[in-house]
C-alpha cells in the first residue's frame, strides 16, 4: 500500500505564493516607482525641456541644487536649494515655475528645512543664461502632524542664471526674519521696515554637504 502523500497542486501553489508573496510585493512596487518617475521625466521633457539645461549643460536629471553664503549684519548665513519644473498653476499668465527643498544655516549654526518655490518667465529657451528667477521658501519640519507651527523664517531671492551660477540677494529677508544675535524674529513684524539692509549671494553648484561643510565652518 502507497503511504505517500498525495500531489496537491494547489497547496503547492500557496505555499509557493506565502514564500514568494512580499518579495513579490516589493518587485511589483519597484517597477510601479521606476514607471511613475519615467513617466514625469517624460512630462517634463515635453513641457519644460528647459530643466535638463539648467546651469548651462545637460544633466540627465530635471533639476539643480547649489549653496551659497550671505554675509549679513548679524551673521554668516548659508543656504542649500534644490529644486525642479513644476506646473504654474497659473491659467491666464503661467510661469515656468519650480519647487523643491531649501536648508538655511544660521550664524548659530542652526539649521532649518525649508519649502521652496519659485518661478521664472514663460516661454523659456534651453539657455537659460541671464533670464530672471526668484525663490520663496518657508521653514517647513520634518513632521508636519500640527498645522500651527510657525512656518518662520520665510526668505526670498531674487536675481538671474549667470551659468553655471545663479546671482541673488535676499530682498532684505534676513533682516526681516532674524535678530541682530542670528535668532529667529519672532515679533509681529509691523515694527520692522520692509526693505533695509540687502545681502547678496551667488549660489554655486554644490550638494548637500557641500552646505553642511560651509555650515561647519568659521
Amino acid at each position: 500500500m502507497d503511504n505517500s502523500p498525495a500531489f496537491d497542486g494547489a497547496g503547492l501553489r500557496r505555499r509557493s505564493k506565502s514564500r514568494f508573496g512580499c518579495l513579490g510585493c516589493l518587485v511589483q512596487c519597484a517597477v510601479i516607482l521606476a514607471l511613475g518617475g519615467v513617466l514625469v521625466v517624460a512630462i517634463i521633457a515635453v513641457f519644460a525641456p528647459w530643466g535638463f539645461y539648467l546651469g548651462g549643460h545637460f544633466h540627465w536629471l530635471p533639476q539643480w541644487q547649489g549653496v551659497g553664503t550671505m554675509h549679513a549684519k548679524s551673521g554668516k548665513y548659508v543656504v542649500y536649494v534644490y529644486f525642479y519644473p513644476t506646473s504654474s498653476g497659473q491659467r491666464i499668465v503661467p510661469e515656468s515655475a519650480v519647487k523643491g527643498q531649501a536648508y538655511v544655516c544660521s550664524p548659530r549654526h542652526e539649521i532649518f528645512r525649508m519649502r521652496l518655490g519659485g518661478a521664472m518667465r514663460r516661454g523659456l529657451n534651453l539657455n537659460t543664461d541671464g533670464e530672471k528667477i526668484g525663490f520663496y521658501m518657508h521653514y517647513r519640519p520634518v513632521f508636519t502632524f500640527s498645522q500651527g507651527y510657525d512656518h518662520r523664517p520665510r526668505l526670498e531671492l531674487r536675481g538671474h542664471w549667470q551659468n553655471p551660477n545663479l546671482v541673488m540677494d535676499d530682498h532684505s529677508s534676513i533682516q526681516r526674519n532674524f535678530e541682530p544675535d542670528g535668532t529667529v524674529y519672532r515679533g509681529g513684524g509691523k515694527e520692522r521696515p520692509y526693505m533695509a539692509e540687502i545681502v547678496p549671494v551667488t549660489i554655486q553648484p554644490g550638494s548637500y554637504s557641500d552646505f553642511q561643510a560651509a555650515c561647519k565652518g568659521p
